[in-house]
């Protein structure tokens, strides 16, 4: 009788965390994924920074990258 009861009990919990579980609407996008997403201008392209640099390489480092071009 255990077994039934443990078995009862995961059924019970797998399905009260899928009710729970925050879910998306198909048509208007997750907000979870919508900042994950690169800027875009009017007409739907992506906006290009404004010389910002990531600083992953030390400056020596990129003028022999840009260099070797």
């Amino acid at each position: 009788m255990s077994k039934y009861r443990i078995a009862a009990l995961f059924c019970f919990l797998f399905f009260a965390v899928g009710v729970l579980a925050p879910a998306c609407s198909t048509k208007s996008g997750c907000q979870a994924t919508e900042s994950l997403r690169a800027p875009v201008d009017k007409k739907g392209n992506i906006r290009a920074s404004k010389g910002a640099k990531s600083g992953l390489f030390p400056k020596d480092m990129q003028k022999r990258m840009k260099k070797g071009r």
